[in-house]
């Protein structure tokens, strides 16, 4: 069921709603295992793929008992399709509750209406009721909270149209969990009315901040000029007194990464016992090894691998981390691999280019694609995988998608945090500009390096980072009584 209110058509956010569009489709989960065939094509990889597979999967987990039965989420984005970080994140946990038979009903603000026919969509696929609200005078909203002293990031995924809807449903529904994906989502439970904050007074009350927010802002300020430095400061502070009050009301706070709950507790004025680490995985359907470098698993590369010389850097192109990445990389190192391999070509794919991305593509050989339809074709169409962040929080999945799809990744020690891997064996580290381009040449012009590394990748992630093993943590979060009798 996808239930959409546009909340332009309700003056003064009272109580005659326009709501619309009832759809409900029943879904079976197909296990990973009988649609494996499906994800090698070539027939002569296919046995090669299987024994593979069958070294590196882990065995499936059953998700027949999970205790909570009526989930509500609250989503400060909608989470399909999952083409970013955190949509990607969001929609394969929900999977999870799908798997398990949970009554799931989702709450999110979104944009536009092309978001509530993809919201339609969803709920049409997943079995999930899906509750939308379209957001408008954001801007406003923030101008408001900032005379409050609150965050900017609550005020922008703050509705009081939504807060009405999940009010009700909470007053008059069974809810036997609330799960919130980033810290912004707490204010609809902040600022329930008295009545349905005290419905379901056993419910599970859980938090995924994936990062810490407050320490991005404090990055983006560190490389800021005036006004806009002042604004991050302003934010880094607002959001680091919100999420500690936060961190007190959940029952169960989520990071990515042990680095994101260290770092959080140093900040924290008293010690928390419910802070956990549920890392990303990956969608090993969407992101594989070519067929060939299944076969050439235990053969060494000896022919000429790298012509043309390709590199690669995937993401969302306006978002700050990406944009800066791109930016020192092409002005420290890119003319040096050019004399290097006058043959190298440099693609940054990836939706929503910036203006200060769109001109790299004037330079020779790098090639801006705006959004791509089947992003594995371009980590095959490549030899290596930059990533040269200079800032960034949590987890890359950019990372993880090429580890999974055997391209060697080159990248700064904050590109490679919160993922179990170690340089030289996982990836290649570089920092400074000579680096980038050593580590590069390396791998350009020595195969059997470029194939180690490519196979120990493939290993780490089918090991740790499937998003089987990933839920499994969170199943336990959502099953106390079960994980305690274990």
């Amino acid at each position: 069921m996808c239930t959409t209110l546009n909340s332009t058509a309700v003056p003064g956010f009272g109580p005659m709603y326009a709501l619309a569009v009832d759809r409900l489709m029943v879904v079976r989960l197909i296990p990973s295992a009988q649609v494996a065939t499906a994800l090698v094509q070539c027939a002569a990889a296919r046995s090669e793929f299987f024994r593979y597979i069958s070294l590196l999967r882990s065995p499936d987990i059953s998700l027949v008992s999970m205790s909570p039965t009526n989930i509500i989420v609250l989503s400060h984005r909608l989470p399909y399709p999952p083409n970013k970080g955190e949509k990607i994140r969001t929609f394969n946990q929900l999977e999870l509750f799908r798997a398990s038979g949970s009554s799931v009903t989702i709450f999110c603000p979104v944009e536009s209406d092309d978001e509530i026919v993809l919201a339609e969509e969803y709920a049409a696929s997943s079995g999930f009721t899906v509750v939308t609200v379209t957001a408008r005078h954001r801007k406003w909203s923030m101008l408001m909270g900032l005379l409050k002293g609150r965050a900017f990031s609550v005020s922008n995924f703050y509705s009081r149209a939504l807060q009405t809807l999940i009010d009700e449903h909470l007053q008059s529904n069974t809810v036997d969990a609330v799960y919130c994906t980033s810290s912004a989502m707490a204010e609809y439970l902040f600022k329930a009315n008295k009545s349905a904050d005290a419905a379901n007074p056993a419910r599970l009350e859980l938090m995924d901040f994936m990062d810490l927010d407050s320490d991005k802002w404090r990055q983006y300020r560190e490389i800021s000029s005036f006004p806009m430095s002042l604004i991050y400061r302003y934010e880094e502070w607002a959001l680091a007194r919100y999420e500690a009050r936060v961190q007190q009301r959940f029952d169960a706070c989520v990071f990515i990464s042990a680095n994101e709950v260290e770092l959080f507790q140093q900040k924290l004025p008293h010690n928390a016992d419910n802070l956990h680490v549920i890392g990303n995985g990956v969608d090993l359907n969407a992101f594989r090894p070519k067929p060939d470098l299944l076969i050439a698993a235990d053969s060494p590369q000896t022919d000429d691998f790298t012509t043309p010389l390709r590199l690669l850097f995937s993401g969302v192109m306006d978002y700050l981390p990406n944009e800066n990445a791109m930016l020192w990389f092409v002005e420290n190192v890119w003319d040096s691999v050019k004399q290097k391999r006058p043959d190298a070509e440099l693609v940054i794919a990836g939706m929503n280019p910036s203006p200060a991305i769109q001109e790299l593509a004037k330079k020779d050989g790098i090639i801006v694609t705006g959004f791509v339809d089947d992003m594995l074709a371009c980590y095959h169409d490549a030899n290596i995988f930059i990533a040269p962040f200079q800032i960034a929080r949590g987890v890359q999945n950019k990372v993880l998608q090429a580890f999974a799809c055997g391209l060697p990744v080159v990248t700064t020690a904050v590109g490679a945090e919160g993922i179990d891997c170690h340089r030289e064996e996982h990836y290649a580290l570089a920092e400074t500009p000579e680096e980038f381009l050593q580590q590069i040449m390396r791998l350009a012009e020595d195969p059997n390096h470029h194939q180690r590394m490519a196979q120990n990748a493939i290993r780490l992630v089918n090991d740790k980072y499937t998003w089987d093993a990933m839920n499994a943590e969170l199943f336990q979060l959502f099953s106390p009584t079960e994980a305690e009798a274990a």
